[in-house]
């Protein structure tokens, strides 16, 4: 009897032990099973094929040389520089035969047919206390954020092409028709506290040129220069 009994508890023992060794086993297939369905999915690269060369230009006449920068005096409430937009990174461009904002109508229409790209300007500077400003422009309600450092105007001059005098371009006109063909920087009442030079750059874009984090222009079409006061000497 009791011989009986000890083969019982045995024979349940094995049978317990081979159903905790199935279960472990099923759930090691089913953990397989998920790892082989479960895909790694990479966020894709950003790459930026954009093929548009643009650049600050000095007009005169129908001659249009490339902007290096600026250095001179510069005082409060006067204008600094105005500069020209133009798609090239040529030192001289020529034209005739037509004024400048027909011009830049006709080459930005040829190599941006299907409007995907558009103008953007970015400003960059320091502030006596330490405080970094890079501020985006994409039209007139973007040149307010920072104005009282430095005052932005911009200017459509296919728009006005027949015109012998025109104004900047105000919010209530700005479309998606209108073209920023200028810029000009104006010192503004608190210009005095920027403590460094002053980074002007022009970009072309589309919606995924910019850091999702920061907000900064990271595309490929673009070009900077330097405004610099020669009132003040720069560490």
């Amino acid at each position: 009897m009791k011989k009986n009994l000890l083969l019982m508890c045995l024979f349940i023992i094995l049978i317990c032990g081979c159903d905790t060794k199935k279960e472990k086993q099923i759930k090691k297939d089913d953990i397989s099973k998920i790892e082989e369905k479960t895909e790694i999915i990479e966020e894709p690269k950003y790459v930026d094929d954009n093929p548009i060369k643009i650049a600050f230009y000095n007009k005169n006449g129908y001659v249009l040389s490339l902007a290096k920068g600026y250095s001179g005096p510069i005082n409060i409430k006067k204008d600094i520089t105005t500069f020209q937009v133009f798609f090239s990174n040529d030192e001289e461009v020529r034209f005739s035969n037509m004024k400048f904002g027909e011009y830049f109508y006709n080459t930005f229409n040829e190599i941006n047919p299907e409007k995907k790209y558009k103008i953007g300007f970015n400003l960059s500077y320091d502030l006596n206390d330490g405080t970094h400003i890079s501020q985006n422009i994409f039209g007139p309600s973007t040149t307010q954020t920072n104005y009282d450092y430095i005052e932005v105007y911009l200017y459509d001059s296919y728009k006005h092409r027949n015109d012998s005098f025109y104004s900047h371009i105000e919010e209530y006109e700005f479309n998606d028709e209108t073209l920023m063909t200028s810029i000009k920087l104006t010192a503004g009442s608190k210009f005095n506290d920027i403590s460094s030079k002053v980074i002007l750059t022009v970009f072309t874009y589309d919606e995924d040129d910019f850091d999702e984090e920061t907000n900064e222009y990271r595309g490929i079409s673009k070009y900077s220069l330097e405004i610099s006061n020669s009132n003040k000497s720069y560490e």
